[in-house]
């Protein structure tokens, strides 16, 4: 049963997405972390998971422009402010998800110029599978499949409505960089729910690949 930890998560990530819509739509940005917690606690995650999940993307989307509110916050800005008041609110262990979830946490991003952009998107995306192969738990892996899923689900709806033209939204820049990142990312949750005997992320894989494979077809 939630609790009212997680109604409160709601808000503080409507505040923390307010006016952020998804990318090249008029989509509001939070119908796709509900969506993502919601994947999160159909397929075995617990509370802190679903709350994480709803934070999932708070750090690398509005974590540089963060105020907290808090009086005893320090840092009072920023991403470590931001990384504070989620454990102050939801506890270390939603913190632990939601940095394990933000791929450039632990990525150094080259100078300004000197690579072209796709190949940095393939650089920090590789960086990030390798991290979460090494370093993240059961947890983190769920709320990271429920993600690309819902994202993978999203794209084959736009490609549906705008064509090819749609991939030029996206850092990736083509479908075939796509189905490498969510492939490779699919290989990985695989490899983890089987180790782990997870029935709930192995499901979230089955239609991770399934809808990989679709996109692979387009």
């Amino acid at each position: 049963m939630l609790t009212d930890r997680y109604k409160d998560a709601v808000h503080f990530a409507i505040d923390l997405h307010d006016g952020h819509m998804r990318k090249g739509t008029q989509i509001a940005y939070l119908s796709h972390l509900i969506s993502v917690s919601a994947l999160v606690m159909e397929n075995g995650g617990c509370e802190d998971e679903a709350i994480a999940a709803l934070l999932h993307d708070a750090l690398e989307d509005q974590g540089d422009d963060y105020q907290s509110d808090s009086p005893s916050a320090s840092p009072h800005a920023g991403r470590e402010a931001l990384k504070s008041d989620i454990e102050r609110l939801y506890g270390r262990r939603v913190r632990e998800i939601v940095v394990a979830c933000t791929d450039d946490e632990e990525f150094k991003r080259p100078p300004p110029g000197e690579k072209g952009e796709v190949e940095a998107w393939r650089e920090r995306k590789a960086h990030h599978i390798a991290i979460l192969e090494a370093e993240a738990d059961l947890g983190a892996l769920r709320v990271a499949c429920a993600d690309k899923l819902h994202n993978a689900r999203s794209m084959l709806l736009d490609h549906s409505e705008h064509g090819d033209a749609f991939w030029e939204r996206f850092r990736a820049g083509s479908r075939d960089n796509v189905v490498w990142y969510f492939s490779g990312m699919a290989q990985l949750f695989r490899r983890r729910a089987e180790r782990a005997a997870d029935a709930g992320l192995q499901r979230l894989v089955i239609e991770l690949e399934a809808v990989t494979q679709r996109i692979r077809s387009l």
